[in-house]
């Protein structure tokens, strides 16, 4: 293994620890700035007699929210926390809970010792609630920047060489949020190899995608050495958020709750998409009175497109959306893929094309930013969608989802969703259907409220657009 000077100083085990040191100062930084943000917004504004520079006396919130982060296993990459990081929404739940606990304690403290007038506790409430929606974004910046500069990654070693270990291999080479960096790899020929080779290089943590049986016997060995022992052995769909592990006598396995099955959760939903539509309604109307007129300056045709989509257990309905289209748009497709045997072949795979000369040049704009599927508000007040959820598809795509259509058919397709936030456009229909079918598997209402968050950041980025 070739390792640079870069790699030599960021990398090995002091990368990890240096991995730890980033995600704190991030979480630090984070609460700074939403303080710093609230506290001189509240004094312009007028809403307070309070001394801006009196906030700086509640500094020790700082190391009370980090301590917080690292009780609940918030850090990863040194010997004292998990080698894996946890999973996004999971992560993000967690940083909304510490937030809040610290924030309430902060406030207990201050009424404890009678310091509670001084300082504005509608400051110290909201500051709890944007640094728990927020904290995780900051966390993902500084992520990036480690990715992309290659450093603070921690090391691992990769065992198996079948179609789940490719896949992990390939997710880890361009995912910044998990860190790991595979500076050894076994393929089965060379098992015996992994014990030396991983101590040669100091490589503590393994991730083996292995056959079940052939894992069972190798793990002995594994434990003479590795801290942590990822077992992978499949890329199988399951749910897997809210799963912990259970043991019945000496058998151990994992509990995986549906959460899709608890009517509790459902009404939940039902009422957060309600509340939802009315605030997103009301926020709306500028826009509705707005676009109408621009579209119908631009091109002729109707404001309003309907279109025929799968709802839930597979029932039709029609999606609003403002018009992006020119109104011969069908004739124009026509024309184009006659004449173009590759843009039929992209059409076939992805039901849209990159460069459409269908969409107008406003249309363009509604898209990009989103704006063309504001209208779906109205089927979220009828029932007919969720604020989020799987992507509304058309009959013809049903034959993509195979085995897996009956999964997805169990809830109703979303404004937004895993694939509207994940590269969109960018990503092919393999990795839609896979967002698809991990969404219904593994829902949960943080999930939707993360989702909704990333949605904002890749609507204000026109990341994906098309």
């Amino acid at each position: 293994m070739d390792e640079t000077k870069t790699d030599k100083i960021f990398g090995g085990q002091l990368g990890g620890r240096l991995r730890v040191v980033a995600l704190v100062l991030s979480d630090a930084f984070c609460l700074t700035v939403v303080w710093v943000t609230l506290v001189y917004f509240y004094k312009a504004f007028g809403f307070g007699s309070y001394h801006a520079h009196h906030y700086w006396n509640l500094w020790p919130i700082a190391p009370l929210f980090i301590l917080v982060n690292a009780a609940i296993r918030l850090y990863h990459g040194n010997w004292m926390y998990p080698a894996m990081p946890l999973s996004p929404v999971e992560e993000f739940r967690r940083l909304f809970a510490a937030s809040l606990f610290s924030h309430l304690f902060m406030m207990a403290f201050l009424g404890f010792a009678r310091h509670n007038l001084e300082y504005s506790r509608f400051i110290i409430g909201v500051s709890g609630v944007v640094v728990g929606l927020f904290a995780q974004s900051f966390r993902n910046i500084v992520r990036y920047v480690l990715f992309k500069l290659r450093i603070c990654q921690i090391p691992v070693a990769l065992a198996g060489s079948g179609v789940s270990a490719n896949h992990v291999a390939a997710i880890l080479s361009n995912n910044p949020y998990i860190g790991l960096n595979i500076v050894l790899r076994f393929d089965e020929d060379h098992l015996r190899d992994i014990i030396p080779v991983s101590q040669a290089h100091d490589v503590k943590i393994l991730l083996a995608c292995q056959d079940e049986r052939l894992f069972r016997v190798q793990l002995r060995d594994y434990a003479k050495w590795f801290n942590y022992v990822e077992y992978l052995p499949r890329r199988d769909v399951f749910p897997v958020l809210g799963s912990h592990a259970v043991l019945i006598g000496s058998v151990g396995g994992l509990e995986m709750m549906n959460q899709l099955r608890m009517k509790a959760l459902r009404w939940e939903k039902h009422l957060v998409d309600f509340v939802l539509s009315t605030i997103a309604l009301l926020l709306s109307l500028p826009f509705f009175a707005v676009i109408p007129v621009l579209i119908k300056l631009t091109s002729k045709g109707p404001v309003f497109f309907r279109h025929e989509r799968l709802g839930k257990r597979g029932r039709p309905f029609r999606i609003w959306k403002f018009r992006t289209m020119y109104a011969d748009a069908d004739r124009r497709l026509k024309e184009l893929l006659d004449a173009n045997p590759d843009l039929t072949a992209e059409y076939a795979a992805n039901f849209k094309l990159e460069h459409d000369p269908r969409v107008t040049p406003l249309g363009n704009f509604l898209r990009k930013t989103s704006l063309d599927e504001i209208p779906q508000i109205f089927n979220v007040i009828a029932g007919e969608m969720s604020f989020v959820g799987p992507r509304p598809i058309v009959k013809e795509e049903v034959k993509y989802y195979g085995d897996d259509y009956e999964i997805f058919s169990r809830v109703r397709p979303g404004i937004t969703g895993l694939w509207q936030c994940s590269g969109r456009s960018r990503t092919d229909y393999i990795k839609r259907v896979a967002f698809d079918v991990y969404y219904v598997m593994n829902w949960s209402p943080w999930m939707d409220i993360w989702i909704c968050i990333r949605t904002v950041f890749a609507v204000l980025t026109m990341k994906g657009a098309m």
